[in-house]
């Protein structure tokens, strides 16, 4: 539950400010790390000296001089993976972009993930391919993945952009096609596997009609062929559900509430297999150990990203409250651990606005999600002294859309 410590509400531009306290879930011995191992991810090694590990997933739509990387490898965490994914050449999107040495370059824990662009092999296979046409992809991916530099020993992997939107509702046998290529991905040629990530074409937080798309989550939370496939050859498993700051940063409320709000949102899905009981008890179980919240980093855009047209003080602070949201919905449902992601694709910004919001975000993740600590530093996502105040983001005409609190029964 939470605890607002009333002594240190404050007013910040209009935004009621709330301390809160975090504290472990009732069956959590009381120690400060997350404890959230589940026993089925045995090709992550451990990291010495670390009693647990972050992960964090860097996704863009470009290499962007890998600029958001370069941030976090210089406020790197010893107990933090990275995870990079290189965007497929523009030329010919099947084939894997080179560059997996740069990665490499930034830190010991920092790994290259090469896209399988979903859309582009989908071309290239023709009308209707079969599963096995899509395992077979998956395979060729892998020698062409080893060809361009990708080292799969040392930990680089696959990322595939993306699920389409039919995986929402199952049409056209997707799921299976989805099964066979994750398969073909993990295996390659059989003497090295290697799960990978997956990002999934999501839904915008503006939706207001539910009647059609909750049916389709509950159904496909139901398909347990499906979530097998994914528990035995996928690692991270990101819907790409962008907050928006105009349904999130409402002028005059707490940042509590905008916190509510992003979670309700972004973790929409983990949050309904819970209540879907043993008929979606295989979707709760992988979703709960390998779902990774994917943080909407696409300041000055408004195509696929939300509406991110703010100005830059509004967005530095929202980007902090999306990963104060992340941490606090952790420490008090156990998902999604310490797995954080972001999708970087600013528009139209100089260098040097684009370098200081990837710094804000860095250190924002450092401070939250540090080495063997956990519980009670959320509230450093927002500041190095924990104030809130710097989450406190305001965006004019934005209000809370309430439509995704349906997601919390069944």
């Amino acid at each position: 539950m939470r605890t607002l410590a009333l002594a240190s509400l404050g007013m910040l531009a209009g935004c009621v400010v709330g301390q809160i306290e975090e504290a472990p879930p009732e069956n959590d011995p009381g120690n400060n790390d997350l404890g959230e191992s589940d026993g089925i991810t045995p090709d992550l090694a451990p990291i010495s000296g670390c009693s647990e590990v972050t992960e964090v997933v860097l996704y863009s739509e470009g290499v962007y001089d890998l600029q958001l990387p370069n941030a976090f490898a210089a406020n790197a965490d010893p107990c933090t993976r990275y995870w990079v994914t290189l965007p497929a050449l523009d030329s010919d999107k099947t084939q894997p972009r080179p560059g997996a040495a740069n990665v490499h370059a930034l830190g010991a824990n920092f790994h290259a993930m090469a896209e399988f662009n979903w859309g582009a092999w989908s071309a290239s296979l023709g009308q209707s391919p079969t599963a096995s046409e899509w395992e077979s992809a998956g395979q060729q991916f892998r020698s062409r993945m080893a060809a361009a530099g990708y080292d799969v020993s040392g930990g680089d992997t696959w990322a595939i952009n993306e699920f389409p939107n039919a995986t929402h509702s199952g049409d056209n046998g997707v799921w299976t096609n989805e099964a066979a290529a994750v398969k073909g991905l993990y295996e390659g040629d059989g003497t090295q596997s290697t799960r990978g990530t997956v990002y999934i074409s999501g839904i915008g937080q503006t939706l207001a009609d539910f009647s059609v798309y909750k049916p389709n989550a509950e159904n496909w939370l139901r398909a347990d062929a499906f979530w097998t496939a994914m528990m035995d050859h996928v690692q991270w498993f990101s819907l790409e559900v962008y907050a928006d700051p105009h349904d999130d940063c409402v002028r005059g409320d707490s940042v509590s509430n905008d916190a509510d709000h992003v979670s309700a949102y972004v973790e929409h899905l983990p949050r309904l297999a819970k209540q879907g009981g043993s008929q979606t008890a295989s979707a709760a179980r992988y979703l709960s150990h390998h779902y990774l919240p994917l943080l909407n980093a696409a300041w000055n855009s408004n195509v696929g990203f939300g509406d991110n047209l703010v100005d830059l003080d509004n967005f530095v602070r929202f980007s902090r409250l999306q990963v104060y949201a992340a941490h606090y919905w952790a420490s008090s449902h156990g998902y999604p651990g310490r797995r954080i992601g972001f999708a970087w694709a600013p528009k139209n910004a100089t260098q040097a606005q684009t370098d200081s919001l990837a710094d804000v975000i860095a250190k924002s993740v450092t401070r939250a999600y540090p080495a063997n600590k956990f519980y009670n530093y959320g509230k450093y996502a927002c500041s190095t002294d924990g104030s809130l105040d710097g989450c406190g983001c305001q965006v004019d005409g934005a209000s809370y859309n309430s439509g995704w609190d349906a997601f919390s029964s069944w």
